[in-house]
């Protein structure tokens, strides 16, 4: 008897692995944009005051690489981890997940866009948020449903 609960607890193991690797491979855009999020966060946890102005200037941009910023970030990329991997369908979660991720990303688009304007100094990040954000809307209006 305890082999077959054993062999039974392996078979839903294999099955929920089986299950993981469906839901991955039908949301590995949603995973890939969650980790570039916690990337994002990354970013301004090593690089600190990355958006400080010059000391004449202080405006509200220098608040967005503060810590509450950063833990906003890592909650949106932790429901898109989260849907990528588990594919929960209740309460419109693609929905809000897709626009969480497009409203974060294109916040800290026009947050480098101002910053490059009142400093002369345009980040590289800027240059690669605008097509991830493109990414993201085509995506979400043309993807798997």
């Amino acid at each position: 008897m305890g082999r077959l609960k054993q062999r039974n607890r392996g078979d839903v193991m294999l099955q929920n692995n089986a299950k993981l690797k469906r839901h991955y491979r039908k949301n590995q855009f949603w995973f890939w944009k969650a980790v570039e999020t916690y990337t994002l966060g990354f970013y301004f946890i090593l690089w600190v005051n990355v958006l400080d102005g010059r000391p004449p200037h202080h405006t509200i941009v220098q608040r967005f690489d503060d810590p509450i910023f950063i833990f906003l970030i890592a909650i949106v990329g932790t429901m898109s981890l989260t849907y990528s991997i588990w594919d929960f369908h209740f309460f419109h979660a693609r929905q809000i997940i897709i626009g969480l991720l497009v409203f974060v990303w294109s916040m800290y688009f026009c947050v480098f866009f101002y910053h490059g304007m009142q400093t002369g100094y345009w980040d590289f990040a800027l240059f690669l948020i605008g097509p991830m954000i493109g990414s993201m809307v085509s995506y979400g209006l043309t993807g798997d449903a």
